[in-house]
């Protein structure tokens, strides 16, 4: 069992207190798309840890980035090993292995809806040599594939939604493996189709599969939606929205 907060707890996020700062839930209310985009948007450093049912996982974040990965048995170990370099000295990790590891504990994990996570920033040290092999838009997207129906309508929910793109996105896009679904979407987006205009274009195409890649893409901090006529508030999930849920799901 996770030692940090009560992580056994499945119905609510919860913040975890001590001297470092972050978060934990249940995969089940909190999809991993979302968990991501707050990781994406705060650009801090720190460790995501999730409880799967066969094993825990440490995921190590630089700036935003998931750059490594690794099965724990102890989780106070994590405190203790503060130096990244060093506990990859340890590890004796190669570099050239390390995207292997992160498809093996990160990308074949995503469609597992059951786990207690945490999310903690702060108190890991990194130098400035450490490489990102997988961009966290890429996690995103690849994550965002795998929602049901329910997790995607919780975003998609008006097909009058309107997308355009956020400046710089397109650069992103040149290190990001689409499928040709994606791409197709993509091409699609102008400022002026919705959501429907997008379905429409890709009849047949189921509309989940068009508007999970819009989940995708909006929560890759890609595309954002357009407010016409209204004023600009901030997009996606973000820890100041998150301690309002808390607060909410704590009076339940």
């Amino acid at each position: 069992m996770l030692l940090i907060g009560n992580l056994t707890k499945p119905d609510f996020l919860l913040p975890i207190i001590g001297p470092v700062m972050g978060f934990s839930g249940n995969l089940k209310d909190f999809s991993f798309p979302d968990i991501l985009q707050v990781i994406a948007k705060e650009k801090k450093n720190g460790i995501l840890l999730v409880e799967w049912k066969d094993l825990i996982v440490a995921y190590y974040i630089k700036n935003g980035q998931i750059i490594f990965a690794r099965p724990v048995d102890k989780i106070t170990r994590i405190y203790t090993e503060r130096s990244f370099g060093d506990l990859i000295k340890r590890l004796r990790v190669k570099e050239e292995n390390i995207p292997k590891i992160l498809q093996k504990y990160l990308l074949q994990r995503l469609d597992n809806k059951e786990g207690i996570f945490s999310l903690i920033f702060g108190f890991i040290h990194y130098t400035s040599n450490e490489k990102v092999y997988i961009p966290i838009e890429q996690v995103i997207l690849e994550a965002s594939r795998k929602l049901s129906p329910t997790e995607v309508k919780r975003k998609i929910s008006d097909e009058m939604l309107t997308f355009a793109w956020v400046e710089g996105a397109k650069e992103k896009l040149k290190n990001l493996q689409l499928t040709k679904l994606e791409q197709a979407v993509v091409n699609l987006i102008d400022g002026k189709r919705t959501v429907a205009d997008i379905r429409k274009e890709l009849f047949p195409t189921p509309p989940i599969e068009v508007d999970r890649t819009l989940y995708g893409l909006w929560s890759a901090g890609l595309i954002k939606r357009v407010r016409k006529g209204q004023r600009h508030k901030p997009e996606g999930i973000t820890l100041d929205l998150l301690k309002r849920i808390i607060d909410k799901v704590k009076d339940l």
